[in-house]
């Protein structure tokens, strides 16, 4: 229970971070370079799937099921194949830069946080498998809480440090730092003997599990990183430094209902399916139901009234003329949560195809519904999308459980 505690307690100190990096950027920061600094964190972290390919889906659990003297050279297989992801994905970035989408200054800065984002990842989750959860959820916060303090402490008592370049030379630092303490773990593996070339069959079968997710987490995810291009590309620069930020502050009610609400009742749903017990997971998936819908509406009156409080007393006046575009923002993320209440349910009992249809449906509807709104409006048709995306992706995935999930429930049994 300690573990527990004091893991949750990390990670809440890492989340309030990251919401205060982004009021803080809006202080001391242009609005433009608000805005580009979202656009890096959404390509920094839409590309950790492709490099990765969720390889961690079918690799976690098939290690867990291992002795640990075969875990070397299955960890071994798995950094041939990430070595080989960087090879191929990395060099396709080239046409952010390129097209304009990024500033070329930046390419160097972009891959080298890929690289270490992602290795900083695949280390944090190696040391949850090994029962290291504490361990894990610190490097998330080296990852990123500490360099964000670092940061925002130097912009407060250097001006000289309120630039796009130095923010990026914290954030590497950070990943780096990250990298390194947690890859003393694998100092307690025994890896001489151990580890006899590189196992293909086993990366063909990983990667024959882990795509279908990969396929879904691709198109959910696509939602939230084409979100800050399409709005960029539509509307100035400096209004999308007002979109990131507000759509920043937006994401932290995801965020919070995660960590606080999503990952205590979805382990027991999956435990309530497995053994069958029908009653405990309708009580679950009524009691995740509740919560959900109970401490969203808290966090959206919160946010709806003290959002536009704040951005009055912003120095940039810029953020305030705009507030109305907070609550859409705020709204879009409220249905995209509720929308979470079917997909754990489905996730609970391993329907899995209709999640990735559910989210390839939900990313055609954001690119119909945001090509379609910005005839009318340019201005709104970001948000519009993705509240149109979360209600088709939620309503999809509450039908084929009011439709398929009792059947499905008694054929596993």
């Amino acid at each position: 229970m300690n573990m527990r505690i004091a893991s949750l307690c990390i990670r809440a100190l890492t989340l309030a971070v990251r919401f205060s990096l982004i009021f803080v950027l809006a202080l001391y920061f242009e609005p433009s370079q608000v805005g580009l600094y979202g656009l890096v964190v959404a390509t920094v972290g839409y590309s950790l799937y492709f490099v990765g390919f969720d390889f961690y889906v079918f690799s976690t659990r098939d290690l867990l099921g291992r002795s640990r003297e075969q875990w070397p050279r299955l960890l071994t297989s798995q950094g041939a194949l990430f070595l080989g992801l960087y090879c191929l994905i990395l060099p396709w970035s080239f046409f952010l830069f390129y097209s304009n989408l990024l500033p070329w200054w930046m390419m160097a800065w972009v891959i080298g946080l890929i690289i270490f984002e992602h290795l900083g990842q695949e280390i944090m989750r190696l040391a949850i498998a090994m029962g290291r959860p504490v361990l894990g959820t610190f490097l998330l916060f080296v990852r990123q809480g500490i360099w964000a303090l670092a940061f925002m402490f130097a912009i407060w008592l250097e001006p000289g440090f309120r630039t796009l370049q130095d923010l990026l030379l914290f954030w590497i630092i950070g990943s780096a730092c990250s990298v390194l303490l947690g890859s003393t773990i694998l100092l307690q593996f025994r890896w001489r003997g151990l580890v006899k070339g590189v196992d293909w069959h086993w990366i063909r079968v990983g990667l024959r599990v882990a795509f279908p997710m990969l396929v879904a987490t691709l198109a959910l995810r696509a939602i939230f990183t084409l979100d800050r291009y399409w709005f960029g590309f539509v509307n100035s620069s400096e209004l999308l430094g007002v979109y990131t930020l507000f759509i920043g502050i937006a994401g932290a009610v995801l965020a919070f209902m995660d960590a606080g609400v999503f990952a205590f009742l979805y382990p027991k749903m999956i435990e309530c399916f497995k053994k069958g017990d029908s009653a405990g997971f309708k009580a679950l998936k009524a009691s995740l139901a509740r919560q959900t819908l109970g401490w969203l509406a808290v966090l959206m009156v919160a946010g709806g009234v003290m959002g536009p409080a704040v951005f009055s007393l912003m120095p940039n006046p810029l953020y305030f003329e705009h507030w109305p575009l907070f609550w859409g923002c705020l709204l879009a993320m409220g249905v995209f949560v509720a929308s979470m209440v079917p997909h754990y349910s489905l996730y609970s009992m391993s329907l899995d195809k209709p999640i990735i249809l559910s989210n390839m449906l939900g990313l055609l509807v954001f690119v119909a519904g945001g090509a379609l709104c910005s005839v009318f409006t340019t201005y709104w048709a970001v948000p519009v999308a993705m509240c149109a995306a979360a209600l088709a992706m939620g309503i999809s995935k509450q039908l084929v459980l009011v439709f398929r999930g009792s059947e499905y429930f008694s054929q596993s049994v």
